[in-house]
């Protein structure tokens, strides 16, 4: 049987004893490559590991629990490739490893797996050398399109064309996320389906041939396409991640009014967006438990779909898009074809326009949504909303301070007069609408006169306690809160 001492003393490799020199004498059975943070499921133990750590993690912590998942799981040892993602094999494996007695090599950058492996597998049979160098290849090509970032399809291209097949990555609710055919393209009814697990995401990998069933070579194949494509939906949602963060910042920016035009140019340049083209707020609340990440998510490819220009982020209760707007049109369109896309959302628009300007665009949609029930709203229903949002904070304030003065932070008061404004000060239709009494509508609104000296009797005190409403709301759709 080979050791792990002759897998180190192989010439001209020069492989170095990290760790755990005390197992050295661990017979091997296998050699193994993967960059699973736990291969294990997929060995039977006295398999020699290579890595690149990609699958080992940051923390010490993390770091230890691998080396003792594979010492547990009975593996003969551990080779560790050096210069990709770390200069030297990291400190806590080496003591985890001298605790365990189990050995790690540290493998220089310029040695590749498939060099050890050639190595050492002459003490195996010849056709499992062949396929297990070949698989070794497959591997590396997929770790390198891993490392630069090359992207799903390239990742799929390695294995397609390798194994002559048709594969497809899909989602769980059967959505294909990516695919690629060697030859002709195949359906995928009866074929072979894989897990894809990624932090956050499940995602299945559908592989079809022509001739026939996939052999075991043919899976370990596929099982270093899994491994590398698991990296990379983990190294995208990381990135995706750090977009959202980003484009919400600017967003927020923007409504905030904090950004002069040349600021929110460089900013939307490094999103792809263009600052002499307009673009218009795209605001899209989910209902019916619907989280505001996924309908962002499903947003998002209903634009993609129609090949339009966007930046978009997910808040807690909405999610938020600058779209690319030719006319008010347009816009408008959109956002229909995103509600009929969408039932579960309701959308709000604002005014198309470029630079800081946008961040009244985002301030129209939200008073939008707030001001109208339709399943899309745009700045044309807000009305009167429309000019007060124009006014200065400090003005807005004044006024309705001057109005309802200590009425303006009773709830109740605000919403009964709300509600008889809105009706018209139709009594009835009011109390229906709170449900409550006429009499205690009645009651409630000279308690308001108590506290401000107006009433919506008066015709001219109806006005301003009106104009007041109206302003306490575009105070409250600029600030992001409830009106009341």
């Amino acid at each position: 049987m080979l050791t792990v001492q002759e897998i180190a003393e192989l010439p001209e490799l020069r492989l170095a004893v990290a760790g755990g020199a005390d197992g050295l004498r661990n017979e091997v059975s296998w050699l193994h490559v993967s960059e699973l943070a736990d291969p294990t499921q997929f060995l039977e133990g006295g398999e020699f590991l290579l890595t690149t750590g990609l699958g080992v993690g940051e923390m010490a912590t993390t770091q230890r629990a691998y080396v003792r998942r594979l010492a547990k799981h009975g593996l003969a040892g551990l080779g560790f490739g050096v210069g990709f993602g770390f200069p030297d094999v990291p400190a806590p494996v080496v003591e985890e490893a001298n605790k365990l007695a189990f050995p790690v090599l540290a493998v220089p950058y310029e040695i590749p797996f498939v060099a050890i492996t050639k190595a050492a597998v002459t003490h195996l049979a010849s056709e499992q050398l062949e396929q297990m160098t070949r698989a070794l290849e497959v591997h590396e090509r997929l770790a390198a399109a891993v490392l630069e970032g090359r992207g799903l399809q390239a990742l799929l291209a390695v294995v397609c064309n390798h194994l002559g097949c048709s594969l497809a990555l899909v989602d769980e609710s059967g959505r294909v996320v990516a695919e690629r055919h060697a030859r002709n393209r195949l359906g995928f009814e009866k074929a072979l389906e894989l897990p894809v697990v990624s932090p956050g995401q499940m995602v299945t990998l559908k592989a079809a041939r022509e001739e026939g069933e996939f052999g075991e070579y043919d899976r370990l194949v596929l099982h270093h396409g899994q491994s590398a494509l698991a990296f990379e939906l983990s190294r995208r949602r990381a990135v995706s991640a750090a977009e959202l963060r980003l484009a919400g910042d600017l967003l927020e920016d923007l409504e905030d009014d904090r950004l002069d035009d040349r600021e929110a140019a460089r900013r939307m340049a490094a999103f792809g967006l263009e600052s002499d083209r307009e673009y218009a707020a795209l605001l899209a609340v989910p209902r019916n438990g619907l989280s505001s990440e996924r309908l962002r998510d499903e947003v998002a490819e209903e634009l993609e779909r129609g090949s339009v220009p966007y930046l978009s982020t997910a808040r807690r209760d909405r999610a938020a898009f600058l779209v690319g707007a030719e006319s008010e049109q347009e816009v408008m369109t959109l956002a229909r074809r995103v509600v009929a896309a969408e039932p579960m959302a309701r959308v709000g628009v604002g005014r198309p326009s470029q630079g800081r300007g946008l961040g009244r665009s985002l301030l129209d949609a939200r008073a939008a949504l707030d001001a109208a029930s339709g399943e899309v709203a745009s700045y044309q229903d807000l009305g009167s909303l429309e000019l007060l949002l124009s006014l200065p904070d400090a003005a807005l304030e004044a006024f309705v301070d001057r109005v309802l003065g200590p009425a303006a932070g009773n709830t109740w008061l605000v919403e009964s007069l709300t509600a008889l404004l809105d009706a018209g000060c139709r009594w009835s239709d009011a109390a229906d609408e709170l449900g409550v009494h006429r009499h205690t509508l009645r009651y409630r609104m000279d308690r308001l006169r108590e506290q401000t000296g107006r009433h919506p009797d008066d015709p001219e005190q109806r006005m301003e306690l009106w104009l007041a409403v109206k302003a306490k709301q575009a105070l409250a759709a600029r600030n992001g809160r409830s009106a009341s």
